[in-house]
């Protein structure tokens, strides 16, 4: 038995595979050369970014996962192997108990400070060096209108899985994460 016909054009294939294969090796390369220069994955770097950006009020933990578009669980697992590490602290928020702020701790600013030059070079080179600034403005323009009509939908923070079938927990009102989902 051979595979279901797609559903979609041969163009919309080829566009499909193309942005998920180049954001595929773009990912691994960063996941490797990050892992390999100082010591954490492409998912906790990029959270430790988010965190850093902040400043030294940070950030609170919802806004992370909501920007990342990852769990609250799964930024939860991460956040904490951060902080084992000494990168980032965790706190209540000073207008709201129930809400907690993540801040980067100096040692997470060297981790950074370390970490931005060859994460930027590595992109640089397999990326933006590859794009004419006018297919670099026309790309950002259309991903940019996509990415603004799918933030309509509900964040995938909000999503609540049960522990063994992957379906929504009882009584949760909110979508099942999408088929083809990766657990953080």
């Amino acid at each position: 038995m051979g595979i279901p016909e797609p559903a979609i054009s041969a163009d919309e294939m080829r566009a499909w595979a193309a942005l998920f294969e180049t954001s595929n090796i773009v990912q691994y390369a960063a996941d490797r050369n990050l892992r390999d220069s100082v010591g954490l994955t492409l998912a906790q770097f990029e959270i430790l970014l988010r965190i850093g950006e902040a400043g030294t009020d940070g950030r609170r933990m919802t806004d992370i996962a909501d920007a990342l578009t990852v769990s609250r669980s799964g930024l939860t697992y991460q956040v904490g192997q951060l902080e084992k590490k000494g990168l980032v602290m965790r706190g209540p928020a000073p207008d709201d108990d129930r809400s907690v702020i993540a801040q980067v701790t100096p040692a997470g600013l060297d981790l950074l400070r370390a970490g931005i030059p060859g994460y930027v070079t590595l992109v640089r080179e397999m990326l933006f060096d590859r794009l004419s600034h006018t297919d670099l403005m026309t790309v950002t323009e259309i991903l940019d209108d996509v990415r603004r009509q799918l933030k309509d939908q509900p964040k995938r923070s909000t999503f609540r899985r049960g522990r063994r079938t992957g379906e929504v927990a009882a009584g949760a009102d909110v979508p099942a994460e999408p088929a083809g989902s990766a657990p953080e």
